[in-house]
């Protein structure tokens, strides 16, 4: 289920929010493709998510 909210983040669809149940997640400060966090639309609440990128190194 994780994974599915991720990837639906990540093509750009509306997520609804865990915590408040009225905001979206939007990405923070990039394009959706490239975000790391996703905060909450809803200014009341201070929900977010975050991302760690997987890097490997050969």
């Amino acid at each position: 289920m994780e994974e599915d909210r991720i990837e639906k983040l990540r093509n750009g669809e509306q997520v609804l929010c865990e915590v408040c149940k009225n905001g979206y997640y939007i990405p923070y400060n990039t394009s959706a493709d490239k975000a790391h966090n996703f905060n909450c639309s809803n200014e009341s609440c201070n929900n977010f998510i975050h991302i760690d990128p997987i890097i490997n190194i050969e």
